[in-house]
């Protein structure tokens, strides 16, 4: 049994690196590996008693379906720039969507750290810290807002402290891609991105 979940944790990790890759280039498909990704570690972290993150799957799942439905209908986002593969879209963060956000991203760290503090979980408050900062950055990012990498970078620090104290290998070498491509996605779209309104 060890084994099988070693290697399913290496197979969801592998879909998280083909979801950052499709993430960079800001291709739509990027919503169906992000939808096949959480699947996988929503088991992987039931499996480790990380019951933040495994919580922020279903975030993800909602997210992927209702963020490929969007931009599918968006033809500037959607299935024109699938088809002939140029340009990608940014906004500017604006300080009111900050703060919103913000603000509700540190409600929700405090509520979920007290209520898994509770539980088996071995490290409640990183847990949710790395789950809230996902949350935050995969917000931002279905509004292509290019300050997500910023908070990728955090979360993705975050995240590989947790993996390593955990002996989650396989996730933390995905977290150590996370963090590689998102100074690639950075550095990228602030070259290429094209500026739109929201």
């Amino acid at each position: 049994m060890e084994n099988f979940n070693l290697y399913f944790e290496i197979f969801a990790a592998a879909m998280g690196i083909a979801y950052v890759t499709l993430e960079v280039l800001q291709k739509r498909s990027m919503w169906v590996m992000l939808f096949i990704t959480s699947i996988c570690y929503g088991i992987v972290y039931f499996i480790t008693g990380l019951y933040a993150m495994m919580a922020l799957q279903f975030y993800y799942i909602y997210m992927a379906i209702s963020t490929f439905i969007v931009w599918g209908k968006n033809s500037r986002a959607g299935v024109k720039e699938e088809q002939n593969g140029t340009g990608i879209e940014i906004r500017k963060l604006n300080p009111k969507v900050a703060l919103i956000s913000i603000g509700i991203s540190t409600v929700v760290f405090v509520a979920l750290g007290f209520i898994f503090g509770l539980t088996d979980n071995p490290r409640p408050w990183v847990d949710s810290a790395a789950a809230v900062l996902s949350m935050l950055a995969t917000y931002w990012l279905s509004r292509k807002y290019i300050e997500q990498w910023y908070v990728w970078l955090v979360c993705n620090a975050i995240s590989i402290w947790l993996y390593i104290t955990q002996g989650m290998w396989p996730t933390m070498i995905l977290y150590v891609a996370y963090t590689i491509m998102s100074i690639i996605g950075l550095i990228l779209w602030n070259k290429k991105g094209v500026r739109i309104s929201d």
